[in-house]
């Protein structure tokens, strides 16, 4: 019946194009991925499953067909189909190849407001003549009936060409072709055939679409070639290529250039330098040169010049001389002469060496006592008496009295001559050296008034012996009621206080036992009963044993 058909349409093609053709016409359609219509087309039709598995925006699906079709839409997004058109012969009678009992075609699953038949409607692109068929028609110029061929240059068979099909419903539709399902034979119940399958199938219809590159290459890769192409510098060029649906696509490269980056790697090291070229330097250079293959961002060569300075390591001995302990660079303390090293960092950061030879020499401890002990108002002189201990060589005396008036001396053991009718505070300091240069000081005051005598000592020695085991404030008509005496240790910590001027420090400390031997520091607070104004006086003692 099919073959019985198309021989009909032969016969009568003459007529029909002597009546209907005024001129030959063609049409290419827009077809883009991204459309918002597809067509099902073939000669038989039969099931046509169709499952909407992609949420198009307003959506339309034309069917054409010769025989009918069964038509079932399904999907999770069959509701966002618009519009369903169907246009074909939609034979009544009876001419079912695919065996099913239906005369016209059936749709289901769509709501029938949106569905639309239109038997045979009438072409607007007539058909021209194939050569090939005694000036016949390629497609039927009669009206919309079926379609089951992209080859618009041959003979249809009765059916109409791929451009009459797609201009009609591209005039029905209007939006763009996003896909077309061509076939001969029946559509078959056990095939669904999703919207997503048909997406950029368009019978070999294609719209050029246009791309551009951006691209950088190395300033070494001249000439360079692509895609036909060659470029001798940077610049843009156009080629026309054929995409993925097999349609042309002019590129544009727009191609840059990078250049090979060239640095300085600025380095300093302690007396060698292993570089990135596998080389141990042993002295300062800006000769040596790497390349780096790739190693810039745009993968181009890095050349790398390296700038190094070698700093050596030192070393030095130094003679140092002590007056007691000596705490040295390396954190350590030292109480007796020693040749030691140590390692610090020399002004450019490598080790320095140092070798020192210490020599510590003992302190002298000053100490004195007077003759007399205490001074009376209208004395005119006292005898100094060194008491220090160490090897001395030599003696600096220093007598200030009330008024301001100094009186110096160099003898151990000198005479001053105290000012007529002088009071008050009476300052005797002593300053011992030995030939290493080690020194120590110590101050005593005596206090003169009328009828009234202050005496402060400046050594002790609490070594159980019948002589000098306390220290304590002498002298005559002191107040005992306005009295204090307290001591203090190098650290500043109170260990003894006293409010009775015939009470002494024993050189004990509360608690802890016998105080060590060295330098306290004492403050006497005192009024004498003659006077109405209270002193004090600071100073420093000395606790030997």
């Amino acid at each position: 019946m099919h073959k019985q058909l198309s021989i009909a349409w032969i016969l009568i093609l003459p007529l029909l194009i002597s009546n209907s053709l005024f001129g030959q016409t063609s049409f290419t359609p827009n077809c883009d991925p991204t459309g918002n219509w597809i067509l099902f087309a073939n000669y038989d039709g039969g099931n046509l499953n169709i499952v909407v598995d992609q949420n198009i925006p307003n959506l339309k699906i034309g069917i054409c067909t010769y025989e009918p079709v069964n038509v079932t839409f399904s999907g999770p997004f069959v509701n966002t189909v618009t519009e369903v058109l169907y246009a074909g012969f939609n034979s009544a009678q009876n001419n079912n190849n695919c065996s099913f009992p239906i005369t016209t075609s059936s749709f289901t699953g769509i709501n029938p407001a949106i569905l639309t038949v239109n038997v045979a409607p009438p072409v607007t692109i007539i058909s021209p003549p194939n050569p090939n068929y005694f000036n016949i028609p390629n497609g039927w110029n009669n009206g919309i009936i079926c379609l089951y061929s992209c080859n618009v240059a041959a003979n249809q068979g009765g059916c109409n060409t791929v451009d009459q099909v797609l201009a009609y419903f591209q005039n029905q539709f209007g939006g763009v072709l996003r896909g077309l399902n061509v076939q001969y034979p029946c559509w078959d119940s056990g095939t669904n055939y999703t919207v997503s399958a048909q997406t950029g199938n368009c019978c070999g219809a294609c719209v050029p679409d246009a791309v551009s590159v951006n691209q950088t290459v190395c300033n070494d890769q001249f000439p360079y070639a692509w895609n036909g192409l060659t470029f001798n510098g940077p610049g843009t060029q156009s080629v026309t290529l054929t995409n993925a649906s097999g349609c042309d696509s002019v590129v544009t490269l727009d191609l840059a250039v990078s250049q090979n980056s060239i640095g300085t790697d600025i380095q300093s090291a302690c007396e060698s330098y292993t570089w990135i070229d596998g080389n141990t330097y042993t002295s300062s250079t800006n000769t040596p040169v790497y390349t780096i293959v790739g190693g810039n961002v745009n993968g181009c060569d890095s050349t790398v010049n390296l700038n190094l300075t070698i700093n050596q390591a030192s070393s030095n001995t130094i003679d140092i001389n002590s007056c007691g302990p000596y705490f040295a660079a390396n954190g350590q303390t030292y109480t007796e002469s020693a040749n030691f090293s140590y390692i610090i960092q020399n002004t450019n950061g490598c080790d320095s060496t140092i070798t020192v030879n210490l020599t510590i020499s003992p302190t002298p401890t000053a100490a004195f006592s007077s003759s007399p002990a205490l001074l009376e108002f209208g004395m005119t002189e006292i005898q100094m008496i060194d008491q220090s201990v160490g090897q001395i060589s030599s003696w600096n005396w220093t007598y200030t009295s009330a008024n301001g008036a100094i009186q110096t001396s160099t003898l151990q053991n000198p005479l001053f001559t105290i000012p007529s009718n002088t009071s008050g505070n009476q300052t005797f300091q002593l300053v011992v050296s030995t030939d290493q240069g080690c020194t120590n000081e110590i101050t005593s005051i005596l206090n003169i008034i009328e009828d009234a005598a202050l005496y402060i000592p400046n050594t002790f020695s609490p070594d159980g012996n019948a002589f000098n085991n306390v220290f304590k404030v002498e002298g005559r008509n002191i107040d005992p009621n306005r009295f204090e005496l307290t001591i203090y240790n190098r650290w500043g910590e109170l260990i003894f206080t006293s409010l009775d001027p015939a009470v002494g420090w024993d050189g004990a400390v509360a608690n802890k036992g016998v105080a060590p031997i060295g330098t306290y520091t004492y403050q006497v607070s005192y009024r004498f009963v003659n006077s109405n104004e209270s002193e004090t006086v600071n100073g420093h003692l000395n606790l030997i044993r």
